[in-house]
């Protein structure tokens, strides 16, 4: 029998999950991650199912020198969280949580989803609510570590910033119990790491434990008005003006896509639409959106409910499931939307080679740029305006080329006016990535990292110690989408 062979049978025994290799359906069904265009096989899966399981999947790695990369909600948008040929440590089972009443604060286990987390919260805490993530199948650990932008984030700051603990297993396969009064200095330091310096860079989050909010009303406002994109110029500059003195209980998204046409519904028509959160009274709410109102939508729909439930009908539209799918962001600064920009939206939409690729953008300060305290962490974009996305997505694997560079050319065409990068939309052909994400904090994570995990074990090709940079020359090299770790 094989050293490997040896060894699985040891972790095995240990395990309180259990581990499986390929052909299995267990294996398949976590090694398919939300966008068919990555699906990286490891030799090994791991299903932990307590922390003791986490500790002897990361000895296990490292006694056959294997790479690990960890698996949550399964929506990494660069296939990070796989690897080939190395173990992927899933999280899934452990998914317990535990409300303090008295502190409205939750634990909550990595391996749950917010759609786990707002069903929990709705079940024992309700009124209260997390500051979670859109999207209900994405699981916390990366969202949180990268930040976290919620549709109340502009009332409550990122979610990171309502992570008061953090329990992760480090390299060593220690447990380290995380907080901003932590007695040890490096558990400080790495607490204010873990809460906007990117998920899978410095250990294993097991569990974390969030201050929930008091929302201003039992139910929100949430809707949608929509126009043709052929009156770019004159909304989304109107759209520009009003989000300028919106208060903060207000959001207004971004999208610009294809939308069914009221008048004829298998018929797709290009549009730009607002997505309205407001964190109060309905009426309050509509009264605010007047002014677009005015614009005259072709589409306008209002409702009123119980955040978590709008969260179900936004979160919707972002899955990709089987489909291919490659993300591109930036951060939209002072200037806002001008005429070049809105220009640019029109015309590389226009040249789409896929209905199904859009753009979006997240409307941010607020809560965001002053959050309550002063130890927030290294989230480096808190002044920007709106985080933009474009997620080109398709179905054939032969037109990967031609919509990845469609989605490069449209980034290249507003980069800009970017001022910056999301971290949890990872693009493996942005340059100068690193600086991008962390901006000023780039020198302290990665002295944390080098403190925390002296040897690199926790790695990916674009950990926040990695030196890669992409090959933009024509024809684009597309390899750094194939892989995960280099």
């Amino acid at each position: 029998m094989s050293i490997h062979h040896h060894a699985v049978d040891g972790l095995a025994r240990r395990l309180s999950g259990y581990v499986r290799e390929p052909g299995s359906p267990a294996y398949d069904r976590v090694v398919a991650i939300d966008n068919g265009r990555t699906r990286t096989p490891p030799a090994y899966l791991v299903r932990a199912n307590a922390v003791a399981d986490v500790a002897g999947a990361i000895d296990f790695a490292r006694a056959l020198e294997l790479p690990l990369t960890v698996r949550g909600g399964g929506h990494s948008a660069a296939g990070y969280r796989l690897n080939r040929g190395g173990v992927v440590l899933d999280l899934a089972l452990m998914r317990a949580m535990t409300l303090d009443r008295e502190t409205r604060r939750l634990r909550v286990q990595m391996g749950a989803t917010w759609n786990d987390v707002y069903r929990y919260v709705a079940r024992s805490a309700a009124p209260l609510i997390p500051v979670g993530g859109g999207c209900l199948t994405v699981g916390p650990p990366d969202f949180l570590q990268g930040g976290g932008y919620s549709l109340v984030s502009r009332s409550y700051g990122l979610g990171s910033d309502n992570v008061v603990e953090i329990k992760l297993v480090d390299a060593a396969g220690r447990l380290r119990t995380l907080t901003a009064d932590a007695p040890d200095e490096a558990d400080r330091e790495l607490f204010w790491a873990c809460r906007g310096g990117g998920g899978g860079n410095f250990g294993v989050a097991v569990e974390m434990t969030l201050q929930l909010q008091t929302p201003a009303a039992a139910t929100m406002l949430g809707g949608r008005l929509s126009y043709p994109l052929e009156r770019a110029s004159e909304v989304i500059a109107a759209y520009d003006a009003w989000t300028k003195d919106l208060p903060e209980a207000m959001a207004a998204y971004g999208h610009v896509g294809l939308e069914p046409d009221p008048a004829e519904p298998t018929r797709k028509i290009p549009a730009f639409r607002i997505t309205p959160v407001y964190n109060g009274e309905y009426a309050d709410g509509t009264d605010l959106i007047q002014p677009m109102l005015r614009l005259a939508p072709f589409d306008a729909r209002f409702y009123s409910m119980p955040l978590p439930a709008w969260e179900s009908v936004m979160g919707r539209s972002t899955v990709v499931g089987e489909r291919q799918a490659y993300i591109r962001s930036g951060m939209i600064g002072e200037t806002g939307w001008h005429p070049d920009m809105i220009h640019s939206v029109q015309e590389m939409i226009a040249r789409s080679p896929s209905p199904d690729s859009f753009v979006a953008w997240t409307h941010g300060r607020g809560k965001v740029r002053h959050p309550d305290g002063q130890n927030h962490g290294p989230y480096p974009h808190r002044d920007r305006r709106y985080i933009f996305e474009l997620k080109a997505v398709w179905t054939d694997p032969a037109q990967t080329r031609s919509n990845v560079e469609w989605a490069f050319d449209f980034g290249e065409a507003l980069s800009a006016d970017f001022h910056g990068a999301h971290v949890n939309d990872m693009d493996p052909l942005r340059k100068d990535w690193a600086t991008a994400y962390y901006g000023e904090n780039l020198a302290r994570l990665r002295a944390i990292k080098a403190a925390t995990d002296p040897d690199g074990f926790f790695r990916f090709q674009q950990s926040v110690d990695s030196a890669f940079e992409p090959d933009l020359r024509r024809p684009l090299d597309l390899s750094p989408l194939n892989r995960t770790i280099c």
